[in-house]
């Protein structure tokens, strides 16, 4: 008998435990807030914040605005609603539905668990990263590395910190996906993260032939890393999407708007940025993104 999707969802999260502390599954976080919870078409959530004063079309998110959950082996900070963090209004940002800044203990990591009809992405930022899924894929992810599975009809998979010595660190990023109960796919890339150096790289695309992994989203994200001063151009790839840009590293000025490190801003209405890289090393993440949740 098939699993409705809701019920294959909250098993996997309630019921094998989706943050799980060790191979010995110890120390189950438990999830109050189901983060996979179905969404109106509403396109992007709550914005403009009423408090801010930045223009029309934009949305800021300080990086001390975040939810933040420290479970001891994971110390993770929730851009949107995620586990037993929630705020409505951090919901989404059009398909943009998570993005966790992690951080794992040496040897720890997320045991085995379920996902379904979801996009999701992991950008290293230290470390090594393991990966197994139900697909019979291992991989290890590392910084300059991006991976992207395509859950579809439904994966299992696992991450944890390869090293017992040091922390891993990465991106999590889930975005709805472009058409539903598509099959699994898993891709993996090794970047030359020199191409980014004071340019925008392209990571990640709808084309499976165009440069960075694909996905199935009218998605594109870059990532640059600049030298003070230095001032580029985005121009949006498709009508309609956004860009949420996500600052890893340093100081830049987008729009007019100051942005530090990890802050995140949301921009929507327009067909072009510019970046100002206002610190020596600073390094952002451009999610380009569809505004309406189909």
């Amino acid at each position: 008998m098939n699993m409705e999707r809701k019920d294959f969802i909250k098993k996997g999260l309630m019921g094998t435990g989706m943050f799980v502390a060790s191979t010995a599954l110890g120390n189950v976080i438990t999830n109050e807030v189901d983060e996979l919870k179905e969404l109106e078409a509403v396109g992007f959530n709550h914005i403009p914040n009423t408090q801010s004063a930045i223009t029309p079309g934009t949305v800021l998110h300080k990086a001390e605005t975040r939810g933040h959950a420290n479970h001891g082996w994971l110390d993770s900070h929730h851009t949107f609603s995620f586990a037993n963090y929630y705020n409505p209004e951090r919901m989404h940002f059009g398909v943009l539905r998570v993005l966790n800044d992690d951080r794992v203990d040496p040897g720890m990591g997320f045991g085995r668990h379920p996902h379904d009809n979801m996009e999701i992405i992991s950008i290293p930022l230290e470390g090594d990263l393991e990966h197994k899924d139900s697909m019979n894929n291992t991989a290890v992810i590392k910084h300059g590395d991006i991976q992207v599975m395509s859950a579809g009809t439904g994966i299992f998979h696992s991450e944890y910190n390869k090293n017992n010595d040091r922390h891993v660190k990465f991106l999590q990023i889930w975005l709805f996906p472009k058409s539903k109960n598509v099959t699994p796919r898993y891709d993996q890339l090794t970047l030359n993260i020199e191409d980014r150096h004071n340019k925008l790289q392209q990571v990640l695309s709808p084309d499976k032939d165009d440069a960075g992994v694909w996905i199935n989203q009218d998605a594109w994200f870059h990532i640059g890393r600049f030298d003070k001063g230095i001032t580029t151009e985005y121009t949006f790839k498709k009508p309609g999407n956004g860009v949420y840009a996500f600052v890893i590293k340093g100081d830049f000025n987008i729009a007019g708007t100051e942005l530090n490190e990890r802050d995140g801003m949301g921009i929507w209405d327009i067909n072009n940025i510019t970046l100002h890289a206002n610190s020596a090393g600073a390094e952002i993440l451009l999610m380009e993104v569809p505004m309406m949740v189909s």
